[in-house]
């Protein structure tokens, strides 16, 4: 079995275990003994070249084992694809510090996480779980052993997040009941051991966490994040989300967005839109309006895109127009076809609209802003037409060309828009 030590390499068992080319009956750790003699001494050069080794090893190993059963196959292809993450992430740690080696490496490393994902849910999807758990426990023991000594060398700059890969392993083909015993058994004493620095706690406890969701006792998990945690970072959460979305499971869905709502409000910047797909997701198939109504304006302005298409849909096109007004949003930045909706429902909700981004756009006091604002006046003009008001608003454009008569770049424009001789 793998060493749960994060400080000792994988690389040793080389020196400890015979190398021979893999085998249908061999063990997990013959395995990559294998894979490290032909691979942990490769030269690279850039992170285009570490991408064009992990896709020619991921070949030349995949293909060793197209004659095997097919359950002990999918556990060879999920430690080939967990070999050659490490491999990549342990080639990038070597020439850390080196620009030209991480000149768009986020571009490459990104194909190996898209890469490594594709197989390891295509194999996870087909493998007979139930007889992979019963014939080859040992080797999900060390699978199990493997994915955990590299979870505990993660770090924030690591390449691989190697907690999602764990989780997606224990959210299935590891989820037996000796196999998890063992492993709770191993994050308690992680997250209780105070000796341990406060990453590799929290990440002790964040897996503690997956395991309560897994067995469906979101209180215990969220109870357990809340005292584990300093701070609760929202978008760590999405992804079971996510699955509820799937599984269609919306009462469960809505408790978490519940729990989520206060740790949103400290970073709806960054993380809003995201939170409110799901509200949406949840409210086409639950009837929340009002409660959904409440997050959007508690959320504001971070939710304005989602609060906005909500009213329209709605038809609520003067509390849209006053959300416009509130929020300083210029006709400019609206899309052509919500004009045009908002126009035939009830044109006069956008007259304070034009009118105030007409003023605004005065006050740049240069030629591009008097262009943009002869354009809204000829926007409102075609309004109060539809109204049966153009008196209105010839009068409040003699009004105007009075207030600001010593622009003469703005009267300029009103001559060249036609609006004024």
């Amino acid at each position: 079995m793998f060493e749960l030590d994060a400080k000792q390499s994988q690389f040793d068992l080389a020196s400890r275990v015979p190398v021979k080319v893999p085998k249908e009956a061999g063990t997990c750790v013959e395995w990559v003994s294998y894979f490290d003699k032909q691979y942990a001494n490769a030269k690279v050069y850039n992170a285009f070249s570490v991408e064009e080794l992990y896709m020619r090893a991921w070949g030349q190993l995949n293909q060793l084992a197209d004659e095997w059963e097919p359950t002990i196959r999918g556990i060879y292809d999920i430690q080939v694809v967990l070999y050659l993450i490490q491999l990549c992430d342990a080639l990038a740690e070597a020439k850390s510090g080196m620009y030209d080696f991480f000149y768009n490496a986020g571009y490459y490393f990104s194909k190996i996480a898209k890469h490594s994902h594709e197989q390891l849910t295509s194999v996870l999807r087909e493998i007979d779980m139930e007889k992979a758990q019963k014939k080859y426990p040992e080797h999900l023991k060390d699978l199990a052993s493997y994915v955990a000594v590299q979870a505990a060398k993660e770090s924030e700059d690591s390449n691989t997040k190697w907690s999602e890969t764990s989780k997606l392993l224990w959210s299935g083909l590891l989820n037996e009941k000796s196999l998890v015993a063992d492993e709770l058994a191993r994050l308690r004493q992680i997250a209780a051991d105070r000796g341990r620095d406060k990453r590799t706690r929290e990440a002790a406890v964040v897996a503690l966490a997956h395991f309560d969701i897994l067995a469906g006792e979101d209180e215990n998990a969220w109870d357990r994040v809340t005292t584990g945690f300093d701070e609760i970072k929202s978008q760590d959460w999405f992804g079971y989300l996510s699955t509820f979305v799937k599984e269609r499971q919306w009462g469960r869905l809505l408790k978490w967005l519940r729990w989520l709502r206060p740790i949103i409000q400290q970073e709806a910047l960054h993380h809003a839109d995201e939170y409110l797909d799901f509200w949406r997701e949840a409210a086409a198939y639950v009837d929340i309006d009002k409660e959904h109504r409440e997050v959007m304006i508690g959320l504001l302005p971070a939710s304005y895109g989602h609060y906005a298409r909500f009213l329209l849909d709605k038809e609520e096109f003067q509390s849209w127009a006053d959300l416009i007004l509130a929020l300083h949003v210029s006709p400019e930045y609206l899309d052509s076809a919500v004009l045009k909706k908002v126009e035939r429902a009830d044109v006069r909700v956008l007259l304070p609209i034009y009118h105030y981004a007409v003023e605004e756009s005065i006050q740049y006091k240069n030629r591009d802003g008097y262009k943009q604002a002869v354009k809204l006046l000829k926007k409102l003009a075609a309004a109060y037409k539809k109204l049966k008001q153009t008196p209105r608003f010839e009068a409040y454009l003699v009004q105007l060309i009075k207030q600001y008569s010593r622009y003469r770049a703005f009267l300029e424009e009103l001559r060249k828009g036609k609006l004024w001789i």
